[in-house]
């Protein structure tokens, strides 16, 4: 079956399958079924359906638009066999038309306009159960003024921690980050994903600007925030 890619600055995000007779909705929302965790994209931006052997897009009333080929699209639009979608700074192609040597990228900070943030992409797994939502690693809060002191990475890909009200686990103080960073699950392994920020991020008292693998008792710090990972 025919995989899509998601790229960014002609790098590849994320490769997915759509099945025939389904419908994704591609959107910042975590209910989207591609979650694509950037402020360029709406909560629910695009929708993307197989029907037959036939793929159509349908914007979704997002703020930004999509576009088909440069175009942008008012309603259902079918797809031909080398037509490029794009959503927001995002292009959505066939991936056998990518770059065979492109590799999938890592999660990092990346220099993007408007201060956006780092760009996560998942897809929506299954409701899961009540106590596994609140089961797996933790991260507490042992010292700051972080909330909530205690939050579950059970059942969530990604946890943002930042000064922002959006984050899953707020932090404040002079130069912290709207979005300081991450914590991701991918391929049963937990990172920490810096962004961009004045404030440094720290992992056991070492400074980090790329992805590192998160073990239980590192412990996160940003200026007087420290965050421990169980």
């Amino acid at each position: 079956m025919p995989k899509w890619s998601l790229t960014l600055n002609n790098k590849i995000i994320k490769n997915f399958i759509i099945n025939p007779g389904k419908k994704l909705v591609i959107g910042r929302g975590s209910d989207a079924d591609v979650v694509i965790d950037n402020t360029a994209v709406s909560r629910h931006h695009t929708a993307f359906a197989l029907r037959g052997k036939d793929y159509f897009i349908e914007d979704l009333g997002s703020l930004n638009g999509t576009f088909v080929n440069g175009q942008k699209i008012t309603r259902q639009t079918k797809l031909g066999d080398k037509d490029v979608i794009q959503i927001g700074k995002f292009k959505l192609i066939p991936a056998e038309q990518t770059d065979k040597s492109a590799a999938v990228s890592k999660s990092s900070a990346m220099d993007l306009d408007m201060d956006e943030e780092t760009v996560f992409v998942a897809r929506k797994k299954q409701p899961a159960p009540i106590a596994e939502t609140t089961g797996g690693p933790t991260l507490t809060v042992i010292s700051g003024n972080g909330r909530p002191q205690t939050i579950s990475l059970g059942g969530r890909s990604s946890i943002k921690i930042g000064k922002d009200n959006s984050c899953d686990l707020v932090i404040t103080g002079w130069f912290i980050a709207k979005a300081q960073c991450y914590i991701i699950n991918r391929d049963n392994k937990n990172f920490i994903v810096p962004q961009k920020s004045w404030s440094a991020t720290k992992l056991n008292n070492q400074k980090i600007t790329t992805e590192k693998v998160l073990n239980k008792g590192d412990i996160i710090a940003v200026k007087n925030h420290q965050i421990r990972f169980e």
